[in-house]
C-alpha cells in the first residue's frame, strides 16, 4: 500500500470520529410600542361651544323720579343684599311725607270731633234733636273717618316713596356696570346699575335638532373653559328650547353647579354632552392595535385580535376580543381587556404569540 493511500485512510478516519459544533440561533426580545388601557366608556359624546353669562343678572332702577344724590359702589364692586346701592334728593319727598303727617294728625281730630257730637247727640233725651239731625252727625262722623283713612295711605305712600329715594340690592352680587351720574335727572323705571350674581353662571348653547332629543332636563354635563387653562367646571341642564331658534337649532341653558371668581360674562365655554349611554362598558383602543384578518373557529366578524404583554413573563399573550364603533382612530373594544393592562399598538403583522418582548420607552 503506497504512502498516499495510507494518508487519505487517516484523514477520513479522523473526520469520520469528530463531530461538528452544534449552532443554537438565541432570538433577542424585540422591543414593542404599547398603550396601557385606560379610558372605559359606554358613551358617545359630542361638544358644542357656547356663552358664559350670570345666571341671575338685573337691571334696577328707581321707581320714583329724582335727581340723583349719590352712587355708593363702582363698576366690579361686590354687594350684599339689602346695601344701599345709589340715592336721590329726598328732600321733596321729606317734605311730602311731613305734610302728610300734619294733615293726618288734623283729620284725626276732626274725625275724633265729628265722633264726639255724635255719642253726645245720641245720648239726649228722645224728642230733644231729631232723627234727620241724628242722622246728620252719623254721616258726619262717618266721612271724618273715611277722611282719615284716606289720609293714613296717603301717608303709607309718601313713607314708601321716600325709602325709594334708596336703592339697594336686590341680591348678593357684584356690579356689572353703573348708568349714570351724580345730580343727573332720573326718570321712574330708568337703568341706573346692573347687578349680577358673581357665584351663579350658565351657558347657552345652539343644539341641532339630530341631537335635542338626546337631552334631558338636569342631565350632568361638564364645561371646558379656554380662557382659564382650559379649566373644567361640572354643570346641568337647566332649560331645553321648545322652539327652534336659528336653522335647526334648539337653545339649551346649562347651569354650573361650581364657580370661580375669574369667570366673566361673555366668556367661551365647551360644553360636552352625552348623546348616547350604553349600559355595556368599552375601552377605546387605536386601531393599528387590532388585527381584523384573524379570526378562530367560529368567531362573529365582530371579533379581532390583539397582544397584551405579560409583564411578568414579558412575552406577548393573542387575545381575541369584541369590537364595536369606530370613533376617530380609535374603536370600542368590550371583551377581552382589562383596564391598566398593556397593548401593542404598533408592528402586529410582525408579532406571534408568546414571542419575548421588551418596552419600547421614546427617548
Amino acid at each position: 500500500m503506497s504512502k498516499l493511500t495510507l494518508l487519505l485512510a487517516a484523514v477520513l478516519l479522523l473526520s469520520g470520529c469528530s463531530k461538528a459544533p452544534d449552532t443554537a440561533t438565541v432570538e433577542l426580545p424585540k422591543a414593542v410600542k404599547f398603550q396601557r388601557v385606560s379610558e372605559s366608556t359606554g358613551s358617545i359624546f359630542r361638544e358644542i361651544s357656547g356663552q358664559i353669562r350670570s345666571a341671575e343678572q338685573s337691571s334696577l332702577s328707581f321707581r320714583v323720579n329724582g335727581v340723583l344724590q349719590d352712587i355708593y359702589v363702582s363698576k366690579g364692586d361686590r354687594v350684599v343684599i339689602g346695601q344701599p346701592l345709589a340715592q336721590l334728593d329726598d328732600s321733596d319727598f321729606t317734605v311730602a311725607l311731613n305734610k302728610t303727617q300734619a294733615s293726618l294728625g288734623s283729620s284725626r281730630a276732626s274725625a275724633k270731633a265729628a265722633n264726639d257730637q255724635l255719642q253726645r247727640a245720641t245720648r239726649l233725651p228722645e224728642g230733644i234733636i231729631s232723627l234727620a239731625e241724628l242722622e246728620q252727625l252719623g254721616n258726619n262722623a262717618e266721612a271724618a273717618l273715611q277722611q282719615v283713612k284716606v289720609i293714613e295711605a296717603d301717608l303709607a305712600r309718601a313713607k314708601l316713596e321716600l325709602q325709594r329715594t334708596i336703592l339697594r340690592s336686590p341680591f348678593d352680587g357684584q356690579i356689572a356696570s353703573v348708568s349714570v351720574d351724580n345730580f343727573s335727572k332720573v326718570a321712574n323705571g330708568q337703568e341706573v346699575i346692573e347687578l349680577i350674581d358673581g357665584d351663579a353662571y350658565e351657558v347657552e348653547v345652539l343644539l341641532p335638532e339630530s341631537m335635542i332629543g338626546n337631552i334631558n332636563y338636569q342631565q350632568a354635563v361638564t364645561v371646558t373653559v379656554s380662557a382659564l387653562q382650559d379649566k373644567v367646571f361640572a354643570g346641568e341642564v337647566s332649560e331645553i328650547g321648545s322652539r327652534v331658534e336659528n336653522g335647526n337649532a334648539f337653545p339649551v341653558t346649562i347651569r354650573l353647579n361650581q364657580s370661580s371668581d375669574k369667570l366673566r360674562n361673555g366668556m367661551s365655554g365647551s360644553v360636552k354632552f352625552t348623546v348616547n349611554n350604553s349600559s355595556i362598558p368599552a375601552y377605546l383602543v387605536p386601531l393599528t392595535a387590532l388585527n381584523f384578518t384573524y379570526t378562530g373557529a367560529g368567531e362573529s366578524a365582530q371579533n379581532a385580535s390583539l397582544y397584551v404583554i405579560n409583564e411578568q413573563t414579558m412575552t406577548l399573550e393573542q387575545r381575541t376580543v369584541k369590537v364595536g364603533h369606530i370613533r376617530a382612530n380609535s374603536i370600542e373594544v368590550y371583551s377581552g381587556i382589562s383596564e391598566n393592562e398593556a397593548i401593542v399598538v404598533a408592528g402586529i403583522p410582525f408579532l406571534r404569540d408568546g414571542m419575548a418582548v421588551t418596552l419600547w420607552q421614546a427617548n
